[in-house]
């Protein structure tokens, strides 16, 4: 069981935030600031699920998302969008992007756990 999750997100209260949430929810948490430090850290750590953030500096979450699923080793990372672009058509774009859901900032307790489950608990992604 891996109760492991990385938050990727620029914004430092974001992090933050997340951060509270998932680890009331029983999470431990590895927090990047930025897309291209998280997907280095994929080198040497697997997490269950990674919380990343759309519109970042340097590399968007859409392209850090697709690179991860070019990788067939991580291909049972889930990968949620975290975002505060809300329409109906952006859902769908983030999740023919590959990504696994979306989780809509202002973010709350509730709807954290909802989309984030226990460590461990989250299944496979389908292929």
């Amino acid at each position: 069981m891996n109760a492991l999750a990385f938050v990727t997100d620029d914004n430092a209260v974001n992090r933050k935030l997340a951060r509270a949430f998932l680890q009331r929810l029983g999470w431990s948490i590895e927090e990047f600031s930025d897309a291209a430090s998280m997907l280095a850290r994929l080198e040497s750590a697997q997490p269950s699920i990674i919380l990343l953030d759309i519109s970042m500096p340097g590399m968007s979450g859409t392209e850090a998302c697709e690179q991860i699923r070019r990788n067939p080793a991580l291909n049972a990372v889930r990968i949620i969008a975290y975002t505060a672009h809300a329409m109906t058509q952006d859902r769908e774009q983030f999740l023919a992007s590959g990504f696994d859901d979306v989780l809509i900032k202002p973010v709350s307790l509730a709807a954290m756990s909802q989309t984030m489950g226990m460590p461990g608990a989250s299944g496979s992604r389908s292929a």
